[in-house]
């Protein structure tokens, strides 16, 4: 499955139900941007995405399903999470906002 393009990142710190979100763009060339400005390195194998933030330990990873990925992230540093990320175009039910005081898609507040 081809991932680069543009997607929705809903990310939770803690699994405890309460999601943010970012936009995020896969490039071709194995970086992505996101919406809150960071960027990174990712890389596909084996029906797996990883990706991981420049300049800092965190790191998500999940599987690829059609137009989505499901996971768990990390700070490496005592933060760790559920997400889900949904491809431009694919069908949802509700969308997320960051909530105020709520850790960013890196895990910091």
């Amino acid at each position: 499955m081809p991932v680069p393009g543009n997607w929705t990142l809903f990310y939770d710190w803690n699994c405890s139900g309460n999601y943010g979100s970012t936009s995020m763009t896969i490039n071709a060339n194995g970086t992505w941007t996101n919406g809150q400005g960071y960027s990174g390195v990712w890389v596909q194998a084996a029906g797996m995405l990883m990706f991981k933030f420049n300049g800092i330990n965190t790191t998500y990873a999940g599987n690829l399903a059609s137009k989505s990925v499901t996971g768990i992230q990390s700070t490496f540093s005592g933060l760790n999470g559920c997400f889900y990320m949904l491809e431009a175009g694919a069908p949802t039910a509700f969308a997320e906002a960051h909530v105020k005081g709520h850790s960013d898609s890196s895990g910091k507040v």
